[in-house]
């Protein structure tokens, strides 16, 4: 016979197993990890004002790059609602 907490255990290892994917894929809002450059309070010389404005050009990209993915998931997410809702109209009809 099991014991108490190794049936717990399966008990929670089932439940985890059976989550839906599509359930875990929302649980957590997609986050970008761009980094901005730091700007110093003053520039002391030109490789300062080059060095910061190839990181700010860096991270511009790195948001765009991440603003693009999101739009890119939106379009998908749209298709596939559109899709079951053609899906149940073509069934009740």
């Amino acid at each position: 016979m099991l014991r108490d907490d190794t049936v717990k255990k399966l008990t929670t290892i089932l439940v985890l197993l059976s989550l839906s994917s599509y359930a875990l894929a929302d649980m957590m809002q997609p986050s970008n990890y761009c980094s901005p450059p730091s700007k110093p309070y003053e520039f002391t010389s030109q490789y300062e004002v080059d060095s910061f404005n190839s990181g700010a050009k860096q991270y511009k990209k790195c948001i765009s790059d991440f603003v693009d993915e999101q739009a890119k998931a939106v379009s998908r997410h749209q298709a596939a609602a559109s899709d079951a809702i053609d899906e149940w109209n073509k069934f009740v009809r």
